[in-house]
């Protein structure tokens, strides 16, 4: 049974395997111990973080820096569930904007966004290194 939650610093060797199993530039150790300490990282467990969003908050406005989940869970819904918890969260945090930067050629995790009521504002040329590759900028608008 997969539950969501807040990150805690325990979490944080999990967060940095997957990051190193999926994204090409990643941060260190001290940034996500910032971040967890914020409350800005949701995770998704099953015995270990099987997924997270890490994020950030200015007043009304969130940007998501980071969503993933281990490719073992993938398919099953936990990506969505996870958004879900994470816009409850927020919406008790008074969030009116969410927005987020996606590769162009990330399909899924778009098709993901749009299945979570984001819609794409802008196209950002070459916002990604390593690949090199164009960005979407997409927003919500929480209610």
């Amino acid at each position: 049974m997969i539950s969501y939650r807040y990150a805690e610093e325990k979490d944080v060797v999990d967060i940095l395997a997957l990051d190193d199993n999926n994204f090409s530039n990643n941060y260190d150790e001290k940034f996500y111990l910032d971040y967890i300490k914020n409350k800005r990282v949701i995770v998704a467990i099953d015995n270990k973080v099987v997924g997270y969003i890490i994020f950030n908050m200015i007043f009304d406005e969130t940007e998501i820096y980071k969503i993933v989940v281990s490719e073992y869970y993938r398919k099953k819904q936990i990506a969505y569930k996870l958004m879900e918890f994470f816009i409850e969260e927020l919406k008790k945090c008074d969030v009116k904007k969410i927005f987020l930067e996606v590769r162009k050629s990330n399909i899924p995790a778009i098709n993901l966004y749009k299945k979570c009521n984001f819609v794409e504002i802008r196209e950002i040329f070459d916002y990604y290194d390593n690949p090199k590759e164009n960005g979407i900028m997409m927003l919500k608008e929480v209610v």
